[in-house]
């Protein structure tokens, strides 16, 4: 079984606009406080827009450039 990281999470948010308890309980701990925060900032911001919820963890990005 593969595990549930923050790209599933926002793929299955731009496609139904919802996850389920159970997802984010699988969640990664570091993860789920990312998705949380994007999430506040894509409804403040974005209006709730699905497709600019980023697709990509900026934390990963950051890593990748180091």
């Amino acid at each position: 079984m593969s595990k549930y990281l923050y790209e599933d999470a926002v793929k299955q948010l731009q496609e139904s606009g919802s996850i389920g308890l159970v997802d984010l309980k699988s969640l990664p701990h570091e993860d789920l406080v990312e998705l949380f925060e994007e999430i506040k900032v894509w409804c403040l911001y974005a209006n709730g827009k699905a497709d600019k919820l980023p697709k990509e963890s900026k934390k990963k990005k950051r890593k990748k450039k180091e």
